[in-house]
């Protein structure tokens, strides 16, 4: 997901709950060890996005260019 989205993001989370909620015996301990590392993956994911934002925000209170603010930003956010 080197150049993925939130939606992509979302789409795994969610695929992960329907697999969650489909297990059943012995694949359920796996899969709630697949979950807990999905999770993980996507706080770092989460926490990533809040550094570049709060770049972001720091780059505006600074007075940096809006339009500059818009290309510089990563592309998760939506930039170039």
């Amino acid at each position: 997901m080197a150049e993925g989205t939130f939606d992509m993001l979302n789409a795994a989370l969610f695929k992960q709950l329907e697999r969650l909620s489909e297990a059943q015996g012995e694949d359920l301990e796996g899969e709630i060890e697949r979950s807990r590392a999905v999770s993980q993956l996507a706080g770092n994911v989460i926490a990533n996005a809040n550094t570049a934002i709060n770049l972001l925000r720091f780059q505006d209170s600074v007075g940096v260019d809006v339009a500059q603010l818009v290309a510089s930003s990563p592309k998760m956010l939506g930039g170039n």
